[in-house]
């Protein structure tokens, strides 16, 4: 990442605390839409309904995200019109337990490595119970990095380079996906960002009772007109967010995201299929980003599940996903897991279902 991205990134984590909550009645519930009511105010409570689904959800959830990173170069020479990166993230978390697990794991080919076959490379990062750990590299060459006591574990995260691994999947579909590989922590920035920094401009209703929002947001050197699309169909869920640099030498730094929602049986809307654009700040250089989510939540989780002293904790997930990772046995070495296949929902066929996925 250039330097002066990298600033622009990072001047994000200043705290800007706050948050929905007090937008709420004592109940903790969010407030009550009424049919045809105004529509700013469905706005504020799309984005509290958001707020209280995330913090549901991730209570004890498992999730497995799928799919590719498309890096565009326009008008470069002598650089690949197109670098395709097939992605893998891990997701496993338990408040009760006070376990977070995430992981980034990339399909390597041949035409990327020395290796006639492909293979996954992992960046890994555990914390339970004030213990962190971290491991990056090839299937399971080695056991986990952990903390010492006298580093701070932010210093641990960056020095192992498993910040790679860090990603929110609720407050990440709203911010600019720029932010969808950043080793800062997102989450809480869906208050931080439209409860506390971004100013309202206009809310409005448009087509199927849809509404959309427009916002604009600076903070330091950032400068951004937003607009954000809530589908009735979704219970007022975001389903399209744009970001538009109004930072004078910047005028590329663009992003745009559509979210597809999917109903789960126990836990209501779920983001399913998330697609982002984003354009860089610095050269003609274009990021796509096309993902599916596969959820497990609460009691599809065993107890034994959230093990913290797992020797390789992607094995957790195998049997929830019917999902083999690359594993390194003795002797034999490299055993290679699941071959990488598109997920179906990112398929050119899926493309003329879209207007089906409006229905829940």
């Amino acid at each position: 990442m250039h330097r002066e991205q990298s600033f622009i990134v990072r001047i994000l984590t200043t705290t800007i605390w706050g948050g929905v909550l007090s937008m709420m009645p004592a109940t903790g519930e969010p407030p009550s839409r009424k049919e045809g009511g105004d529509a700013e105010a469905l706005v504020y409570s799309g984005l509290a309904d958001l707020t209280v689904l995330r913090d549901k959800v991730t209570y004890q959830y498992a999730l497995l995200i799928t799919g590719e990173r498309q890096r565009v170069f326009i008008e470069k020479p002598g650089s690949p019109p197109l670098q395709i990166d097939r992605m893998y993230r891990l997701h496993a978390g338990s408040r009760k337990r006070d376990f977070v697990y995430q992981a980034l794991g990339r399909v390597i080919g041949p035409e990327q490595s020395s290796r006639s076959f492909d293979f996954q490379y992992w960046a890994e990062l555990l914390k339970c119970s004030g213990t962190y750990k971290t491991r990056v590299g090839p299937a399971a060459l080695r056991g986990y990095e952990v903390k010492p006591e006298d580093m701070s574990a932010k210093k641990f995260i960056e020095k192992s380079g498993a910040g790679a691994a860090v990603f929110d999947p609720f407050d990440d579909l709203v911010l600019h996906v720029m932010f969808w590989m950043n080793p800062e922590r997102q989450s809480g920035w869906i208050e931080k960002v439209f409860l506390n920094a971004s100013e309202l401009k206009s809310a409005e209703e448009i087509t199927q009772g849809d509404i959309r929002s427009k916002w604009r947001w600076k903070h330091h050197s950032l400068d951004f007109e937003i607009e954000m699309i809530q589908s009735k169909a979704f219970d007022y869920m975001p389903t399209h967010v744009k970001y538009t640099s109004k930072i004078p030498n910047m005028p590329g730094l663009f992003s745009e995201t559509t979210i597809q929602w999917k109903k789960h049986q126990t836990h209501g809307l779920l983001p399913h299929v998330v697609k982002g654009i984003a354009g860089q700040p610095f050269g003609p250089v274009q990021e796509h980003h096309h993902v599916v989510f596969d959820w497990r939540l609460g009691k599809e989780l065993k107890n034994d599940f959230f093990d913290c002293n797992a020797e390789d904790f992607r094995l957790q997930f195998s049997p929830l996903f019917d999902f083999y990772f690359d594993t390194h046995e003795k002797p034999g070495g490299l055993v290679t897991g699941t071959p990488w296949e598109l997920p179906e929902e990112l398929s050119d066929q899926a493309e003329s279902s879209q207007a089906e996925s409006r229905k829940p």
